[in-house]
């Protein structure tokens, strides 16, 4: 066997496969690095989500000039809420409800300058509100109403007004510690009651004055003679904020929310597109590789056509002949899995450290999927290029 090997590989040049093996090299790197790049950060979005509650995103219908005019209505019809509901990437779905009557606040505290303003409610149930506290609860019997309200409603005051016109800024404790009236207006003139009111709490998740679901229910009921109109708003809760589908709902379907939630459903969307990019190119380049290994064993079978026809008519099957080729083709697929789990390894590792400045808890070990990618790619590699030696040693043999 060793003379099969030095007359059929004698005075063949070894460079183009060379360049195939460098080739092969660079491409199983880039396809291996970018999925184990893409799991890590996965890995990373999926540990971060579940540190944190479920996302609550509130959806509406962008604002144009047909709600303007009228012509269309902009509330969410039953039909659409469900809809919502369906999708695979709802959790829970729950309306906003508004108040269907006149509502101001007004107060009476020699210590508090007197104010009085229009309001408006909404109320949504109470497992979508991030305010946790005993006194969010409706009593008809006491008659105190409890609010909450957008902590950054507050800031705008403290760091944007009060300091533009020389106010006092007010803290939280302070602002809770008030107590303020609450007219509620029927249709008739003289129909009105009036209740106390308290700020019970400061909302970081949904913009909006809120007050107890089972209080908005019960004032509607009775003081409400507003046009009953669809709920404008909805809460969405998402476990899984990351997904992709969630924009592609809301843009297709003309929705609108804030944007800021779904940082990380852009992030997932960005890091999708990359790792597609480089797994195409990765693939370009591992097809490329492949076309000049069978090219290149080709021409080497093609330049020792008469030796292989000599060594046929010396009695070597053809088989016996092709085995100095398969042995080059596994050494070289061999040396590319091994060298690309290698470097695709150390990369792993110096990402994993950078990570750790950013406090990030990313693996520093390859997933199983890189070497599943690795030898399955490899077996079908040397598996097309097994077939092609043995199909031209075959025919130069008849």
């Amino acid at each position: 066997m060793r003379y099969l090997y030095y007359i059929l590989w004698k005075d063949h040049s070894r460079a183009h496969l060379l360049w195939a093996f460098l080739g092969s090299l660079a491409g199983f790197v880039l396809l291996l690095a970018g999925i184990q790049f893409y799991m890590d950060i996965k890995s990373v979005l999926a540990d971060n989500q579940d540190l944190l509650d479920p996302e609550y995103i509130v959806i509406n219908k962008k604002v144009n000039i047909g709600q303007t005019l009228g012509l269309i209505g902009a509330g969410f019809s039953t039909e659409e809420i469900e809809e919502i509901a369906n999708q695979p990437f709802a959790d829970q779905v729950a309306p906003f409800i508004s108040n269907e009557f006149p509502v101001s606040g007004y107060t009476e505290n020699e210590r508090f300058p007197d104010f009085y303003t229009e309001l408006f409610f909404e109320a949504i149930p109470d497992e979508y509100i991030d305010v946790k506290t005993d006194d969010w609860k409706w009593d008809p019997n006491e008659g105190t109403i409890p609010i909450i309200i957008p902590q950054d409603y507050l800031n705008l005051y403290n760091f944007g007004f009060a300091q533009s016109q020389g106010l006092p800024q007010i803290p939280t404790g302070v602002i809770s510690a008030i107590n303020f009236r609450i007219r509620l207006r029927g249709q008739d003139r003289g129909d009105y009651e009036d209740h106390a009111g308290r700020i019970v709490g400061f909302s970081n998740r949904i913009h909006s004055i809120l007050v107890p679901h089972d209080f908005l229910v019960w004032a509607n009921a009775k003081y409400g003679y507003f046009k009953m109109n669809e709920p404008s708003r909805i809460i969405l809760v998402s476990k899984d904020p990351t997904n992709p589908a969630i924009i592609k709902f809301i843009e297709d379907r003309g929705y609108d929310t804030i944007r800021e939630k779904l940082k990380s459903s852009r992030l997932n969307i960005i890091l999708k597109f990359i790792i597609s990019f480089l797994v195409v190119i990765a693939s370009i380049i591992i097809a490329l590789a492949f076309l000049v290994f069978l090219l290149s064993l080709q021409l080497m079978i093609s330049r020792s056509s008469e030796k292989i026809k000599r060594l046929n008519k010396l009695g070597y099957h053809y088989r016996e002949i092709s085995r100095p080729y398969i042995a080059l083709l596994l050494i070289l697929m061999t040396g590319v899995t091994g060298l690309s789990l290698l470097i695709t390894g150390i990369l792993t590792r110096q990402f994993s450290g950078m990570a750790g400045v950013w406090n990030l808890d990313i693996s520093n070990s390859l997933h199983g999927i890189i070497y599943g990618t690795a030898f399955g790619l490899i077996t079908l590699i040397f598996i097309a290029n097994l077939a092609a030696i043995l199909i031209s040693t075959n025919k130069l043999c008849k």
